[in-house]
């Protein structure tokens, strides 16, 4: 064995999982926070100790998530090891996949290493998939999959999620590209989990706008109406009424135009439809940021409008009506009126923190990230912390560690953060979340509850403006988590459905 058994809590459904994943490829469906980790680190002892010599590669969507496993394998295991990404020189990179058994890595890394020929899966016996739900369409974990199960001389995949899918054929898909040929499902329901199930208690907080604010949203609905009047007049959706025609379907309109154009039919109609689309749909974004975020945002998103080369950028700019909602928003802004929600998270802040609880705010978008951060600044008892990700103009990977070091000694006790640490992310002593907005996605909603109440009872809020896209968005996510716990107590009682035979078949049909 290459763990330490005093370092191992014993968990009757965790023997019972890994007993039946460790000599078949498995789909592990898991609550959070209730040890998918630790199931990993027993299959991967497992496997390394019955093929000596053997490797072992640990895969996660993001790097903090990578760099979390590998700080918690690294305490486990008594032999080395190492986690790649991007940033590691390619040269590095060869040197640990050659002399370490144990590799962590995000999938983008192995992908265009397994195009360059710089790994080789041969004497890998064990593929981790964490996050399993992402496997699909063109997500580098089907194409790590297919490769691993060809080259591996003895090919054994270890899936793991808390939100599968929302339908069946997702799921199936899911079991199929990783050939997966055995299911192992547990609930918060189950008896031998449930002694396990912290609270979460969760309190929805619907909001009114204030009527100056109220005023512009609907300027900003009747721009974007007559501008699908004018969608409609150039002879798109002709045939449709125009109570049809959404965000959903022009944006559905663009990518088939420029999948026209791109095939070579650069015709006036295709290029202008174009213009009209991504025009509209930019107004949609505006009107989202004003009804719900703040009006900060929808500032500064207006601006880069105002500045943009684009062609429906230079539109947008030549629209009167839209200038003075500019106008009008930026008197609101410089008389103190904002969106009720940056008001309504210092009321629960005030409250939570005055009790020592540590709270994480998710927001959608960086922008709003920074308008809560400031919002909260000077309030008694908070220290708030911006956590995005680390595409343009975002934190290193380095600080992104150092800031979940500091938020969990107390240096800051509100985290304030995009979707990045939404997904699998533990990060102690989160007594409360707060989601900032609605989002549509069973998967990110379940990922979101589970940052809070993983070592203690947690209390989530849930912050929905009436009558804007929060309302919608907030229900079909209901309905869309309702459909997947039907499919998991489905795959519960008739596994066969979606498992598949554990060979390449799936991938040559």
């Amino acid at each position: 064995m290459f763990i330490s058994k005093e370092k191992i809590e014993e968990r009757e459904y965790q023997k019972n999982i890994v007993q039946s994943a460790k000599d078949s490829n498995t789909l592990v469906v898991l609550p959070t926070g209730l040890g998918k980790t630790m199931i990993s680190a027993l299959v991967m002892d497992h496997r390394l100790s019955k093929y000596e010599g053997s490797k072992a590669l640990f895969l996660a969507p993001t790097r903090p998530l990578v760099n979390q496993h590998l700080k918690t394998f690294s305490g486990l295991f008594s032999i080395p090891c190492s986690a790649v990404s991007g940033n590691t020189a390619k040269k590095d990179r060869e040197s640990i996949y050659k002399d370490y058994q144990v590799i962590f890595a995000t999938p983008q890394t192995i992908d265009h290493d397994l195009k360059s020929n710089a790994i080789n899966f041969k004497d890998f016996s064990l593929l981790v998939v964490d996050e399993a739900h992402h496997a699909i369409g063109n997500y580098s974990y089907v194409e790590i999959a297919k490769n691993f199960l060809v080259s591996s001389m003895h090919p054994l995949v270890l899936a793991l999620t808390a939100s599968p899918a929302s339908d069946r054929e997702k799921l199936r898909l899911i079991c199929s590209n990783l050939g997966i040929s055995n299911l192992e499902i547990r609930s918060e329901d189950d008896p031998d989990v449930s002694p396990y199930i912290k609270a979460k208690l969760v309190e929805e907080r619907r909001l009114e706008m204030p009527e100056e604010l109220s005023q512009l949203v609907d300027r900003l609905e009747r721009l974007i109406s007559a501008q699908i009047d004018g969608l409609q007049t150039a002879g798109f959706f002709k045939n449709t009424p125009k109570t049809r025609v959404n965000r959903t379907s022009i944006l559905m309109l663009q990518r088939s135009l420029q999948k026209q154009v791109a095939m070579g039919r650069r015709s006036f109609y295709n290029f202008r439809g174009i213009v009209l689309a991504s025009k509209i749909l930019k107004l949609y974004h505006a009107l989202s940021l004003l009804s719900t975020q703040s009006v900060q945002s929808f500032l500064k998103f207006s601006s880069s409008l105002l500045e943009g080369e684009s062609k429906a950028d230079k539109d947008i700019s030549k629209s009167a009506e839209f200038i003075d909602i500019i106008k009008k928003a930026e008197e609101l802004q410089s008389r103190g009126i904002e969106h009720p929600k940056l008001e309504e998270i210092k009321k629960i802040l005030a409250q939570e923190s005055a009790e020592g609880k540590r709270a994480i705010i998710f927001a959608q978008y960086r922008d709003t990230v920074d308008a809560i951060v400031s919002s909260l600044k000077g309030l008694p008892n908070v220290s708030p912390v911006r956590f995005i990700g680390h595409s343009k103009d975002g934190l290193s990977q380095k600080e992104q560690i150092e800031i979940i070091k500091d938020f969990e000694a107390g240096v800051y006790n509100v985290l304030v953060s995009t979707s990045v640490s939404e997904e699998g992310i533990s990060i102690k002593g989160v007594d409360i979340a707060i989601f900032y907005e609605t989002v549509p996605s069973a998967i990110r909603s379940i990922q979101r509850r589970g940052r809070v109440g993983r070592f203690n009872v947690g209390r989530i809020f849930i912050l929905i403006t009436r009558q804007t896209s929060d309302e919608s968005y907030y229900w079909a996510s209901k309905r869309k988590e309702k459909s997947m716990k039907k499919i998991v107590k489905s795959a519960k009682i008739e596994p066969i459905i979606f498992r598949q035979d554990g060979t390449l078949r799936p991938f040559y049909s």
